[in-house]
């Protein structure tokens, strides 16, 4: 039960994020516009994110491999807060470039964009690098805890991505999809905590913490 729940969770927070990102990308065209220039930032911010959420969830995983689980609930649930807020801080951004030197150009608009995407994709990256060393405990096999992992995120990666216009759009306004991810990375918590609690008694106990 206690590494099904890791792999549900992550199943859930690979749909979340791409929610996120067709969301926001439409969103951001109000920026940027709707060009292929847009779509390559958009991208590339999040690409970048994930590597650098990546090598720092690497880190945080040895530094202190007795809260990893913790630490993954805690990354999704700032990535929830940051997601409720993320309509309005789009908003606030807008209203800031249209006021001042920056909204003259590209440039601003590309940097705002930058900025607005790093801080929840670092967060996302972190993720597989922690559940992996907690899932290998299951595994005790680095390569097939790695694959299995990334298969289970990318599969709800392109459950969110295929979610987003052809359901969820459909039925609702892009505020409303942004709480479902929002609802999404909630779950992912309760599922990590339920993980913890479930975990595997004995020598290596303390390391799922």
């Amino acid at each position: 039960m206690h590494g099904f729940l890791i792999l549900v969770s992550f199943f859930i927070s690979g749909c979340s994020a791409l929610i996120y990102q067709v969301s926001w990308q439409r969103a951001l065209y109000a920026l940027i516009g709707v060009d292929m220039d847009s779509i390559t930032i958009i991208v590339s911010v999040f690409m970048l994110g994930i590597g650098l959420g990546g090598m720092l969830g690497g880190w945080l995983s040895d530094r202190f491999p007795r809260y990893r689980l913790r630490g993954y609930a805690a990354i999704e649930l700032s990535i929830a807060l940051y997601g409720g807020a993320s309509l309005w801080l789009l908003q606030a951004l807008e209203a800031w470039l249209a006021g001042s030197f920056w909204g003259a150009g590209g440039l601003g608009s590309a940097m705002a964009s930058f900025v607005f995407l790093l801080i929840p994709t670092v967060l996302m990256g972190m993720t597989l690098p922690l559940l992996t060393m907690v899932f290998n405990e299951h595994t005790a096999n680095i390569g097939v805890s790695v694959g299995t992992l990334y298969f289970i995120n990318t599969l709800g990666a392109a459950s969110g991505a295929a979610l987003v216009p052809f359901v969820l759009l459909p039925l609702w306004t892009l505020p409303q999809v942004v709480w479902i991810a929002v609802a999404g990375n909630v779950s992912v918590v309760v599922c990590a905590v339920l993980a913890a609690y479930l975990r595997p008694r004995g020598p290596s106990a303390g390391v799922l913490a």
